[in-house]
């Protein structure tokens, strides 16, 4: 299966019951600024491109922007509401406005900043639900993900940070898992 448009994308989604409910699951709790990302969206996207119907991952990444709320024990407590109430997911939830200290980066100004600092171009990518339809958000643009390709942010290019691209793509099994997937780290 190809990829070219967001028109596409809801195709697919919309045919997955899972990943549905995981997002009007996410809608109901009503974060500012959320948004599903990661392997959430781009698994999905890539495991269509390499024909496999593999079942979908558990994880979901819901992320949300408060500056007014940083406490780390608010994020658990959603975690916790949510794998009680949602129980077919293993929620992460994480406030984008503390979570620049993991990598040392400035904080983020919102969500959509958060995301964008996310380590592969193709990773930095979301999808909600809002009032009843679904919404993209792609920090760096669709190339890399139509194209299944894994490409470091500017910010992980550093001599410092580097690693931890290599590092994600063989303790996930990327390549094991979509045998066609490129990996580039110069634009």
């Amino acid at each position: 299966m190809t990829f070219q448009s967001e028109q596409d994308i809801t195709r697919l989604l919309e045919k997955d019951s899972w990943r549905m409910d995981v997002l009007k699951a996410a809608a109901e709790l009503d974060l500012p600024d959320w948004w599903i990302g990661a392997g959430f969206l781009r698994n999905a996207i890539w495991d269509a491109m390499e024909g496999k119907d593999s079942p979908p991952t558990r994880d979901v990444d819901l992320v949300y922007f408060d500056a007014n709320n940083t406490e780390r024990e608010t994020d658990w407590a959603y975690d916790e509401k949510m794998r009680e109430e949602y129980l077919f997911a293993e929620w992460e939830i994480r406030n984008q406005a503390r979570m620049h200290y993991v990598d040392g980066f400035d904080p983020f100004t919102s969500t959509t900043d958060g995301i964008a600092h996310w380590v592969e171009t193709a990773t930095c990518v979301a999808t909600k639900l809002e009032d009843g339809q679904l919404k993209y958000l792609f920090c760096h643009g669709t190339d890399d993900l139509f194209g299944l390709i894994a490409r470091p942010v500017a910010e992980f290019k550093t001599e410092k940070l580097l690693p931890v691209f290599y590092d994600r793509i063989e303790r996930k099994k990327w390549r094991e898992k979509w045998p066609n997937l490129r990996v580039e780290v110069n634009d």
